[in-house]
This record gives structure tokens, C-alpha cells and sequence, in this order.
């Protein structure tokens, strides 16, 4: 499956061939690696070149390595919350700003309403109602990392209900930007309020397969948020 390393520090190429082959299906969720006194004799490098391919996989989320007996290199299952806070990460030292995120998610937001129209299931309309029916419940302000949660939640959830894998994981990697931005701000009863009436609306424009009107709801959601966020937030956009 793999070839002797060529150019480049060895641990990269090593750990290039390696995804790629889990990419390719080639490998695959929950599969065991070679030992690595056996990749080390198929790529010709020392042990301690494959614990470092290793690492950098592991970084990826690609790997899991155990230890023990029954240990070793594992492929894992993508997980969507790593990758999204690698995106989030790259946002950040990247320098975005907050009214480029706000931009960017009215256009992605948007492009979302049409599509979970078009293939959201029963099942993901559920999801949605019992969501916004749970934060219909004003919560105090010491429940404050929970109400922010829950604000996030519907919009995962509008994602999911699109089916659109890249969706997903803009969406996620866009709340988990929302999600530290907002860690000091404390949604009072209004904005509670506000948040849950917005998402029902938004709802039911889905539900009644009315494109324009749920469009034109998210787009006033997501500004009106964002500039209460910038309002009432200490953190520094």
C-alpha cells in the first residue's frame, strides 16, 4: 500500500500517503495500522519517523492512537468538531473579523434555507420544532452558556436538515466562532424571547416551503443578532 519516502522531511510524506489512503477508502474507519516496526521496514525510516506521522495524523483527526495491549493506530470516524475548530482556528489567525463572519454566514445561511427546503426530511422538521420548543423556556442569567447553546443549536441544525456535507461544516465551523465570541455575553429575557420567536418564524417559513420569506428571515436573524452581540458583548470584535 505505501512506497519508500521521497523528498520532503520523511514524517510528512509518510504521513501524506497515509491519509491519502484513508481518503481513498483505501482504509477506513476503525481499520488498525501496520505496527510501526512494519511501516518502518515499507518506508525504510526509523520508528520514531512513524510516531512522528503518527502525531501529525493524530493532530488531523485522521488517528487515534491506543495504548496497551490490543493498542496502536486506528482510523477514525471524521470528527465534525475537530475539523470545524481547525477551521475556526485558521479564522482567527487569519484575522476575521465580526462583520465578515456576519457577511459570510447571511450568504451561507441563505443558500442553507433553500437547500434544507428542498431535502429536509420529516424527521429533520422534528429536530428543528423540539429545539426551538425547548428554548422557549427564559432562562436566568446564570444559564447563560446554556440559552447561547441552544441559539447555536437551531442553526446545526438547519444545516443538517440541508444534507449538504460542505454546509455542515462551514455551519459548524461558523458556530464555533459564534460560540467563543459570545462566551461573555448574556442574553437577557427580551433577547431570549427575540431569539425563540425569530427561529419559529424561520421554522415555519420551512415548513410552508415559503423560499423568500425564510431567506428574508435568517438574513434579518443574523443581523439583529450580531448587533446585539456587538452591544452588549465585552469581547472585542
Amino acid at each position: 500500500m505505501f512506497q519508500p519516502y521521497k523528498g520532503r522531511r520523511a514524517f510528512e510524506d509518510i504521513a501524506t500517503q497515509i491519509k491519502q489512503a484513508i481518503l481513498s477508502k483505501r482504509l477506513i474507519d476503525g481499520d488498525r495500522l501496520p505496527s510501526e516496526r512494519d511501516l518502518a521496514g515499507q518506508f525504510q525510516v526509523g520508528r520514531v519517523t512513524i510516531r512522528e506521522a503518527f502525531r501529525t495524523l493524530e493532530t488531523m483527526g485522521l488517528i487515534e492512537v491506543k495504548k496497551g495491549s490490543g493498542g496502536g493506530a486506528f482510523v477514525r470516524a471524521a470528527d465534525p468538531d475537530v475539523m470545524a475548530t481547525m477551521i475556526m482556528d485558521r479564522f482567527q489567525l487569519e484575522g476575521t473579523t465580526h462583520d465578515q463572519m456576519i457577511e459570510a454566514r447571511i450568504g451561507i445561511e441563505t443558500a442553507i434555507i433553500s437547500s434544507a427546503i428542498k431535502h429536509a426530511t420529516a424527521g429533520d422538521l422534528e429536530k428543528i420544532r423540539e429545539d426551538i420548543e425547548i428554548s422557549e423556556e427564559v432562562l436566568k442569567p446564570e444559564h447563560s452558556g446554556e440559552i447561547v447553546a441552544r441559539m447555536i443549536n437551531f442553526h446545526i441544525l438547519l444545516a443538517e436538515a440541508s444534507h449538504n456535507i460542505p454546509y455542515k461544516m462551514f455551519i459548524r465551523s461558523m458556530m464555533q466562532w459564534a460560540s467563543r465570541k459570545l462566551g461573555d455575553w448574556v442574553p437577557s429575557p427580551e433577547e431570549q424571547e427575540y431569539s425563540y420567536s425569530s427561529h419559529k418564524e424561520i421554522c415555519e417559513a420551512i415548513e410552508a416551503r415559503d423560499e423568500k420569506l425564510a431567506q428574508r428571515l435568517i438574513r434579518e436573524h443574523i443581523r439583529n443578532i450580531g448587533l446585539l452581540v456587538l452591544k452588549r458583548s465585552k469581547v472585542h470584535m
